[in-house]
């Protein structure tokens, strides 16, 4: 089990893969259409969306000649923003010691 969510933690730790999290986040997506919202390559595009779906983060469903991704796991939005949360409030913080001194 320790493993397992070592796992996770390990997928989310690319920045990459959360800025496409982040961009599925409102809907699903081509790689070309996530390529150019992010401004990558298709190689890195692709390269990261199967390792997400590999963790079962998104799903792939065939349309004609395209593939989307989608979210499949809304759940890894609780965890970013338990992270995050945390990290702001930690900058606040060293803002505050910053400011005082």
């Amino acid at each position: 089990l320790v493993e397992v969510i070592a796992q996770r933690f390990r997928v989310l730790g690319e920045p990459m893969r959360i800025r496409l999290l982040d961009a599925l986040r409102e809907s699903d997506a081509t790689v070309t259409e996530l390529q150019e919202a992010l401004s990558a390559s298709q190689q890195n595009v692709s390269k990261h969306l199967g390792i997400l779906h590999a963790a079962g983060m998104v799903s792939r469903a065939k349309r004609g000649n395209t593939v989307r991704y989608a979210i499949s796991d809304p759940q890894v939005f609780e965890l970013c923003e338990q992270v995050c949360g945390t990290v702001t409030r930690q900058l606040r913080d060293l803002e505050s010691i910053l400011n005082a001194a």
